[in-house]
């Protein structure tokens, strides 16, 4: 029988699963749903125990469906910069904070706060930050030391009880195994752990003293590729498989680039999906503070990548559908065909993307987006269009930075995430930008059998270099140079309307992120 991997996405609205051989074969894929809660004062939370009943269904269903093959591993990944309070058991004892909540921003400016202060940090605080982990804790409240630290202050009961404090896919490692470990690459949002060696990442003593977080609270810091441990006996039976091992993996950041067979050193990917993200590995550890962009450790051990990430990407089209009543099983052929009746430039219309705040290039938790310009002359199809456009424009806002980071041009980008399924909006990406892009085969799932291949790879079956075909055959997109030139001059327009607005945004939106 053949060897093959599970791998397991946990999104934020859903997770992906898939079942793939040590060729490289996927055998299997399933998806399933979850719901999330926004609230007031920017709470954006999820039921943790929803996320693994969903994983347990999603792997019963592939591994049924499965023959001729031994599975041998099952590899994590999933949404970054997230935390749940587990008890002894792994059990969760409250909601999961994740990614987009801010309400941990309060305790950051007063964590960060002193004089003399650069960029709103203490001096000697972001000295210490940047040498040893390579950045500083977001003023936005989004890292996982804010969660922490709001659930500290706001609900000391909750701290006190909760056995350690884990990352989404580490939670699910816990659930399946018993073992509570965290993969270094997720940790670099704690802003505890020395990144200087990539081979060796650890935790700092006197970056946690100086954070207020007790070691004891936080799982055993270890390298992607290890196994956490060993499928519990009533998970293996529930799956009719034995001797299952679980890899820790990497977050999903750090784990597109290894579906998407970017293994190679500034080998670059921007991946669409709810959020988005331009990223690449690169041979330094090296922050840009001012645009929120660093290099941390990767899901490759021994390795660097840039973590850029914007907030909003595939859900501004998903919001902005769902307002115009567009449903159904053919949503998305309807939205490629209204946007593909519009034109260039949607008419004039501008689509600002910054539904829940930014992250980068610019961190800002106070702006908020929207149409510009829009007139009586604008379609339904201009609206679709503009969004698409609007993304993109944040993207070449994106990429000028991480190229100016790197003292790169990037002339070609690999796309995947479930977005890079729409052949306009590559080729809107491709005309906004002004690069080449090469979207990756089987988009959508890249990521999870990134997941299902780095399982392969801890358990001794692969090495990493056998990856980097991993998201073939593509296809190609390039540039229209003078659609290129409309765009440059819709960039300067995007990018000033940010400047002009961005202390009236702040005003308006202040309260209602505290």
């Amino acid at each position: 029988m053949k060897d093959a991997f599970i791998g397991i996405d946990l999104g934020t609205s859903s997770v992906k699963l898939s079942l793939v051989d040590i060729d490289k074969n996927t055998l299997g894929r399933a998806t399933r749903s979850y719901g999330l809660r926004i609230g007031k004062g920017g709470e954006a939370v999820q039921n943790p125990q929803d996320w693994f009943d969903s994983v347990m269904d999603g792997m019963e269903e592939i591994v049924s469906n499965s023959q001729g093959v031994a599975v041998k591993g099952i590899g994590l990944t999933g949404q970054w910069s997230g935390t749940v309070p587990v008890d002894r058991n792994g059990d969760a004892l409250g909601d999961a904070i994740i990614w987009m909540d801010t309400r941990g921003s309060k305790e950051i400016e007063e964590l960060t706060s002193g004089f003399p202060s650069i960029s709103g940090y203490r001096a000697d605080k972001l000295v210490r930050w940047l040498r040893k982990t390579g950045g500083a804790p977001t003023h936005s409240g989004k890292d996982s030391l804010a969660h922490i630290l709001y659930i500290k202050r706001n609900d000391p009961n909750l701290y006190e009880k909760t056995f350690k404090f884990l990352e989404p896919k580490d939670y699910i490692a816990a659930k399946l195994t018993g073992n509570f470990k965290g993969s270094w690459d997720n940790l670099a949002l704690l802003w505890s752990t020395d990144n200087r060696d990539a081979n060796n990442v650890t935790y700092d003593d006197g970056l946690l003293a100086m954070s207020g977080i007790l070691r004891e609270k936080l799982p055993e810091a270890v390298k992607p590729t290890e196994v956490v441990g060993t499928l519990k006996a009533e998970v293996a039976k529930r799956l009719g498989v034995e001797d299952v091992k679980v890899v820790s993996g990497c977050g999903d950041v750090a784990c597109s680039l290894i579906g998407s067979g970017c293994t190679d050193d500034f080998r670059s990917l921007i991946y669409m999906g709810t959020s988005s993200w331009i990223t690449a590995h690169v041979p330094f550890k090296k922050t840009d503070l001012f645009h929120n962009i660093a290099s941390l450790p990767s899901g490759i051990p021994g390795r660097y990548f840039i973590a850029a990430e914007q907030e909003n990407a595939c859900n501004s089209m998903e919001f902005v559908s769902s307002l115009l009543g567009i449903s159904g099983e053919d949503k998305y052929s309807v939205i490629e065909n209204m946007a593909s009746s519009s034109q260039p430039g949607s008419r004039g219309l501008m689509f600002l993307p910054w539904l829940f705040g930014e992250r980068a290039p610019v961190e800002d938790p106070y702006i908020r987006g929207g149409f510009y310009n829009l007139s009586l002359e604008n379609k339904k199809e201009d609206v679709i269009r503009s969004v698409m456009e609007g993304v993109a424009l944040n993207s070449k806002w994106l990429l000028g930075t991480i190229e100016k980071f790197t003292g790169k041009r990037i002339n070609e980008l690999y796309m995947s995430g479930g977005g890079a399924l729409s052949p306009l909006r590559a080729s809107v990406f491709a005309n906004v930008l002004g690069r080449d892009i090469r979207v990756v085969n089987d988009p959508r799932y890249s990521t999870v059998n990134g997941a299902a291949m780095m399982a392969a790879v801890g358990l001794g079956k692969l090495k990493f270099y056998d990856l980097r075909d991993l998201g073939a055959p593509f296809v190609d997109y390039h540039p229209d140079m003078e659609l290129n030139s409309i765009y440059e001059d819709e960039f300067k327009r995007f990018v000033g309307y940010y400047k002009n607005n961005r202390k009236s945004l702040k005003e308006s939106n202040l309260a209602s992120t505290r």
